[in-house]
């Protein structure tokens, strides 16, 4: 829990970007309010435990809060999302699925969904490190997309994406250049 806790304070500190004067802009853009929706919600998952879905609704004051800071999103508590988790442009929505498990850095452009094609297992949706989604880019699983990898606007991914590759259009195939 207090994992969590740690990586949202360093996830608001990028929002800052050293400018301490923006300490009190960050709470007006819904980035930050995305952030610590997911940061609160994942933490009480890893406090509460398998109580945690009979305990949630006395949270859900506190959710709607940020819902209605931080645009609309919906990433399930149970999605493990490494530190550095950013979503750019929150107002164009996201989505993620619970059965996610992304590497450090995950950054989303906004408008995007990861989630599955079928019902999938923990794990069967895997993002590694620095991977950026740009906007209305679909990750659909079971899939893995490997670390520094670039998904381009509005691409839909339905297949493996290796390390360091650029992938667009609809299906997502790799460009080369």
């Amino acid at each position: 829990m207090m994992e969590q806790v740690q990586f949202l304070l360093s996830e608001l500190k990028v929002l800052v970007h050293g400018r301490h004067w923006r300490w009190l802009s960050i709470w007006f853009g819904s980035s930050a309010w995305v952030n610590i929706s997911y940061r609160l919600d994942r933490s009480f998952y890893l406090l509460f435990g398998r109580s945690y879905p009979a305990i949630r609704p006395f949270f859900y004051p506190l959710f709607l809060l940020c819902s209605l800071l931080g645009g609309r999103h919906e990433i399930h508590y149970r999605a493990q999302i490494g530190q550095g988790f950013r979503v750019l442009h929150a107002a164009l929505g996201t989505v993620i699925s619970g059965k996610t498990v992304a590497g450090e850095r995950l950054i989303l452009v906004g408008g995007n969904l990861i989630g599955g094609r079928k019902p999938l297992k923990p794990g069967e949706i895997a993002i590694g490190h620095d991977v950026t989604l740009g906007a209305n880019a679909v990750v659909l699983g079971p899939v893995i997309v490997g670390d520094n990898a670039q998904i381009g606007a509005g691409a839909v991914v339905v297949s493996n994406v290796p390390p360091g590759a650029v992938f667009v259009g609809i299906p997502a195939r790799e460009l080369r250049g």
